[in-house]
């Protein structure tokens, strides 16, 4: 009888030892939004998903493009940290403003035993506030192209890359321009901005390619004027490096380059973007046009 009870105890605290490890052994998923702020509109964020997992273990995850609500849709970037740990990162933005909910999908993977498990996530909220104040002032730049600590902007090399590569067309430019002014004499300076300014809007009857290329437009010819810079002849991706080199502040280089990326994408590639979303890249617009007039001014 002694036996046969502590047999059954034996049992007992074997099945306890074995579901613990089973339990341990689970996956687990922690989701982190980075930055974790106060985000505006186009301002990048990160959905990372850290999965811990047991050695062997093999994340089993579609890399097509995923529908993430309100902001932007995004693939996956997956990355093996350790034998132990598989980073998942959606990297998205917002070109309107509320506060979206975002579904994830579930991340499978195959275990060591080539079963499989589901990790399920839960829905994040995500809020984005409008580039300007209430009385159209451009907010502070609250989210830089920075993730831990590694700098998304342009730094001194690739300045002196993209330099070589354009410097002949800036000289060119810019000699034309001094040239130009030379033999018609000054011109008031309120003339061509105002215009500019004025021209800076929506025209709500065109189709979505063509107010984007009108937007971009305005806002190419806005740095040509106060940065000497042949904004026409460079590419989206170019115009950033080179406002840089010219010293425009840090906020108009990143907003330009992502609101003229935005209408690339409309303009080429065949987006279609609903009429909050192109307010919302004029926003960007305006903030951009007031970012640069008191980077001038300083």
């Amino acid at each position: 009888m002694i036996r046969a009870s502590l047999a059954l105890l034996l049992a007992i605290a074997v099945g306890v030892l074995a579901s613990n490890t089973a339990l341990a052994e689970q996956p687990t998923a922690t989701v982190q939004i980075v930055p974790d702020g106060e985000l505006t509109v186009g301002d990048p964020v990160e959905v990372r998903i850290r999965l811990t997992h047991e050695s062997g273990d093999r994340v089993l995850m579609d890399t097509a493009v995923v529908q993430m609500g309100g902001m932007e849709p995004s693939a996956p970037l997956i990355t093996e940290i350790s034998p132990t740990e598989t980073l998942v990162v959606f990297q998205t933005r917002s070109f309107t403003t509320g506060t979206f909910e975002v579904e994830l999908p579930s991340i499978s993977l195959q275990l060591a035993d080539q079963s499989l498990t589901d990790v399920s996530l839960r829905p994040l909220s995500i809020s984005v506030t409008s580039v300007l104040t209430d009385d159209s002032a451009p907010r502070p730049l609250t989210a830089p192209d920075l993730l831990e600590g590694q700098e998304r902007t342009f730094t001194p090399w690739i300045v002196a890359i993209i330099g070589i590569a354009v410097g002949f067309i800036l000289a060119r430019f810019i000699r034309q321009r001094r040239n130009a002014a030379a033999a018609v004499g000054p011109v008031p300076e309120s003339s061509g901005i105002a215009h500019e300014r004025a021209a800076l809007g929506l025209d709500e009857s065109l189709q979505a390619a063509e107010q984007c290329r009108q937007l971009a437009s305005a806002v190419r010819a806005r740095i040509a004027a106060e940065w000497s810079l042949p904004a026409s002849a460079l590419t989206a991706s170019e115009i950033g490096p080179a406002l840089a080199a010219a010293g425009a502040p840090g906020a108009v280089v990143l907003r330009t380059t992502r609101l003229l990326e935005a209408c690339d994408r409309v303009q080429f590639g065949g987006e279609e973007p609903t009429q909050e979303r192109l307010r919302g890249y004029l926003q960007l617009a305006e903030a951009i046009w007031s970012e640069g007039s008191n980077g001038a001014a300083t």
